[in-house]
């Protein structure tokens, strides 16, 4: 029989971590016992999904570069969607990040920007090391001039415990290389702002 590892370890303790708080009799006297019976495992496999990133390489994600033919204006990947996990309150946070970089030699498969951004969102964080960790992680692969990020989302843990502030969001903005001095911050800045209210479909 195989040795249980240290994931097995965790994942039987959190069950039972889960299975104690349905146990708590104010807690057991207002749910329906068929409803929670396999809810300690649902949730511990929850638990392991949003934080899949944990088990990830970021810098092998992008591994589809190609030799960017003298393109040499900003390359824009907006509205990429995400969810996260709030390392303070264990609690999601979910929104929208704008990437953009500027090509030195290389450029990317666009598959690979929105990879990059959910492997690092599948992590317990915070809002702004996982702005940071997108930009330092591509200038280091890829080599462009600059590259820059801002990120939208909505918190759970600012709207429905402590301030209870709804809609309130965070925005952060991490920038790389040329993308700090003007005029391509601008440009970045001015080319991340909606320009219809939907593309597609």
């Amino acid at each position: 029989m195989a040795t249980p590892t240290k994931m097995d370890q965790a994942r039987k303790q959190l069950e039972l971590g889960f299975k104690m708080l349905y146990d708590i009799p104010e807690v057991k006297e207002v749910v329906f016992e068929d409803h929670i019976e396999k809810t300690p495992h649902r949730s511990t496999q929850a638990i392991f999904e949003m934080f899949a990133g944990c088990w990830q390489d970021p810098v092998n994600i992008l591994d589809a570069i190609f030799s960017s033919q003298k393109y040499d204006e900003i390359v824009y990947e907006n509205d990429i969607s995400f969810v996260s996990t709030c390392m303070h309150h264990t609690m999601p946070f979910f929104g929208k990040a704008h990437f953009a970089y500027l090509p030195n030699e290389s450029i990317v498969g666009l598959s690979k920007i929105p990879r990059l951004v959910e492997c690092y969102a599948r992590r317990p964080q915070i809002q702004e090391q996982l702005s940071v960790a997108i930009v330092d992680t591509f200038m280091k692969i890829i080599k462009p001039y600059g590259c820059g990020v801002v990120i939208e989302a909505w918190h759970f843990c600012v709207s429905v415990r402590g301030a209870n502030q709804r809609p309130a969001y965070t925005k952060t903005c991490a920038l790389r290389g040329s993308f700090k001095d003007d005029p391509t911050r601008t440009e970045f800045l001015n080319g991340i702002r909606k320009t219809t209210e939907q593309l597609w479909p």
